[in-house]
């Protein structure tokens, strides 16, 4: 009996210190290190949601639990319009109105999560600093980094061996480029863990397997087939999420055509063939809704341009639109201007620091495994084609490309190793300190950005207690107009119209489409240059400018009622006295 236990118990020793139990115990310590650095970098940096992204996303999602559609009650101008023009008696549909701008995956898993803790109540403010709900969308999004960390220790696995894949899973989970996006409380998340797990996919699908001809052989065909199938589903996820991140399907497809296996390019197209038909519902539901499959998604191409400067085409109710030569060549102007911009920023990428400059030094070697060959190179025309579609849209465009930093970590370090073996030092721990300089570097600018003090309050323009106080002045079925409708759709609970470009569309609008209650003006507004932006004749607000500046009221204007708020900084217009 004594000695059936201590064979027993030696082989638990043995287990915890060389089998499964030791990989358990490291795979536990790796998810701790993981969430606790989630929860240091939250702490650190966030103090609400402040990026207008982030709360429309939440507010779908909220909206999809109360009513099962995706509808927004945050109306745009133009959006509006649109609806008329194809539906003159809809008037512009603006308490049920289809969102017309983002694709559905994350509010739609937003959603699902509410569906299962209840959905988050709007009402009166409370006292808290922070709005409780505003926590949900940002640990939904670190749970999504989380995993992709996972994905990318499976990626460099895959591509070179255990020793990459540690390396590169820690430089993720240090690295302040992944936690600044995700702790947005957005898409990103998501987009990344997606796109990952469709280059892990292709990984398996376009690998020939060791000792078996291709394409033959009893279990030949699943061997390829199911994780292409994966693949293409995680594709569209990524498209679904975020549009721009879909671009990783032409990196995927190049991958694919370019492997070894007989029939490549056929299984490359069925890839897409597969990709195309699962987006396609999304598609159709948006020619259905507005006559375009992405929505109004490419009129943003035109906003900010020298026809319509900032954001006036969005803010526009029927706005005169530009024939396709000269919409081309203020797409052209913005492009050049955006990617020069971009250069200056180091798009995006600026926090790669000494991993970004190993991954760029990296294409000067030539790796043993094919697979990791081709990856690399396919990679370039995605980014490429991902940044320039993206300086047609504008910086938050350009967010996209963080998917594909993940994916330069791996290769990176696989590099930096190599250097390593060819230096060939006889001093004893001169690769380990090597090793634990670089990753050093690499977390130094998140190290720099959780240190004390900590990041303010997201005012101005977004602080849950002013919106939420001017959002319940408003009673069931009263519409507001203001410069953060996101904000006051997501904190309020109530539909709100962005302020439209002139006040005669607000005319037009509350006189024949939807009666307004109430004008909400904040530091959006009232921040702007006073000559260029306000005061003068010509500039773009100064129809408002004369309202809540100057407090000339129209004869006719509706809203005859006002008021500051938080000293001068915002303004309020009502119908009646409601505070």
């Amino acid at each position: 009996m004594a000695l059936q236990f201590e064979s027993s118990l030696q082989n638990l020793v043995y287990q915890m210190d060389a089998g499964s139990g030791r990989k358990v115990i490291q795979a536990v310590l790796f998810g701790l290190f993981a969430v606790a650095m989630a929860a240091l970098y939250t702490f650190s940096n966030f103090q609400g949601l402040r990026d207008a992204r982030a709360f429309e996303e939440a507010q779908l999602a909220r909206n999809i639990v109360r009513t099962g559609q995706l509808q927004t009650q945050c109306v745009r101008p133009l959006s509006m319009g649109h609806l008329i023009e194809r539906d003159p008696a809809g008037n512009g549909a603006v308490q049920t109105h289809p969102d017309l701008l983002h694709p559905p995956l994350w509010p739609l898993t937003l959603a699902a999560v509410w569906r299962v803790i209840g959905s988050p109540e709007t009402g009166a403010p409370t006292t808290a600093t922070v709005q409780g709900w505003d926590y949900l969308p940002v640990a939904l999004s670190h749970m999504f980094t989380i995993l992709s960390a996972l994905w990318i220790w499976l990626i460099g696995r895959k591509l070179f061996d255990l020793r990459v894949a540690g390396l590169s899973a820690g430089a993720f989970l240090i690295s302040d480029m992944v936690w600044r996006h995700s702790v947005l409380g957005g898409d990103m998340g998501l987009a990344l863990f997606c796109v990952l797990g469709a280059v892990y996919a292709a990984l398996w699908a376009g690998e020939t397997p060791v000792g078996v001809p291709p394409d033959e052989g009893a279990g030949s065909a699943w061997r390829w087939l199911l994780p292409l199938v994966g693949s293409a589903l995680l594709t569209a996820g990524a498209f679904l999420t975020r549009y721009i991140t879909g671009t990783i399907g032409l990196a995927l497809f190049f991958y694919l055509g370019t492997s070894r296996r007989r029939h490549a390019w056929a299984h490359a197209s069925v890839y897409v063939g597969l990709v195309v038909l699962l987006v396609m519902p999304w598609l159709v539901r948006n020619i259905l809704a507005c006559g375009h499959p992405l929505g109004l998604v490419f009129h943003a191409m035109l906003t900010d341009s020298y026809l319509f400067p900032g954001d006036v085409l969005f803010r526009s109710l029927a706005p005169e639109l530009p024939d396709f030569g000269a919409a081309l060549y203020a797409v052209q102007l913005k492009m050049m201007a955006n990617l020069r911009q971009f250069s200056v920023q180091g798009l995006g990428w600026a926090d790669g620091g000494i991993l970004l400059a190993l991954f760029g030094a990296m294409y000067l070697h030539r790796f043993v495994r094919p697979s990791s060959r081709r990856l690399r190179w396919c990679l370039i025309p995605a980014a490429l084609v991902l940044v320039l579609v993206a300086s047609t849209f504008g910086e938050e465009s350009l967010r996209g490309l963080v998917v594909y930093w993940p994916l330069a970590i791996p290769y990176a370090w696989a590099f930096f190793l190599v250097l390593l073996d060819r230096l060939q030092f006889e001093i004893r721990f001169f690769a380990a300190a090597a090793i634990s300089i670089v990753m050093f570097l690499a977390g130094l600018p998140l190290l720099l950005n959780v240190l004390p003090p900590r990041t303010g309050l997201p005012y101005p323009p977004y602080f849950h207690r002013y919106i939420g106080w001017v959002s319940n002045m408003l009673e069931p079925g009263d519409v507001m107009v203001t410069d953060i409708p996101w904000a006051t759709a997501w904190y309020g609970g109530k539909t709100a119209i962005l302020l439209p470009d002139h006040i005669d569309d607000f005319y037009t609008i509350h006189e024949h489409h939807q009666p307004i209650a109430m004008a909400y003006f904040t530091t959006e507004t009232r921040n702007k240059p006073w000559v260029r932006g306000l005061s003068d004749p010509s500039a773009p607000e100064h129809s408002w400018y004369q309202i809540f500046a100057e407090g000339k009221v129209p004869t006719n204007f509706p809203l005859t009622h006002g008021r500051f708020i938080a000293g001068t900084d915002q303004f309020l217009l009502a119908d009646r006295v409601r505070w």
